[in-house]
């Protein structure tokens, strides 16, 4: 089994994220779900808070999406491609904030929506075009329902659960 992001053969816009980020040796999560997530496989994974679970599935489902990169404009070259749902808005953004650091050097665009704040600036990048989405259930459904995310093209889903145990 591979242990380090260096022997994963990530795009080159990927490896320099991760390497920017100071990422060396895959946490066990990391090593065990990044390589099946690649061959296209399904994983369903848990693992502790701060274990490295959004590199897991982010890293191996931004390079799979890496055939879609284009620097075009147009919103019709960028439809959601993936969608991660998340339980709560602060967990929606902190994952948000993450893809986009690994997909900073891509041409690959990633938006959020959550409740709790006016839609509108969530409506103009969805309408830009986004092929990572990143969400809440109820404010996904707002805009399912609103035709601003339209996910008839979605290729991967991701559902990150916090479970909490009593």
């Amino acid at each position: 089994m591979t242990s380090s992001f260096s022997n994963l053969q990530l795009a080159e816009s990927l490896a320099r994220a991760v390497a920017d980020m100071g990422y060396e040796s895959m946490t066990p999560i990391q090593a065990q779900a990044i390589p099946v997530v690649l061959t296209g496989k399904d994983v369903m994974g848990a693992a502790q808070t701060g274990t490295g679970k959004t590199a897991a599935f982010s890293l191996p489902l931004l390079q799979r999406l890496m055939r879609h990169e284009n620097t075009s404009a147009s919103p019709a070259r960028h439809p959601v491609r993936a969608l991660v749902l998340l339980p709560t808005r602060e967990l929606a953004d902190q994952v948000a904030q993450q893809i986009a650091q690994y997909a900073k050097y891509t041409k690959l665009r990633s938006t959020v929506v959550f409740g709790g704040m006016d839609m509108k600036p969530q409506t103009l990048e969805l309408k830009k075009g986004v092929e990572v989405l990143v969400a809440t259930p109820g404010r996904l459904l707002d805009h399912i329902e609103a035709k601003n995310a339209v996910l008839n093209q979605v290729e991967y889903v991701v559902l990150d659960l916090s479970l909490i145990h009593i």
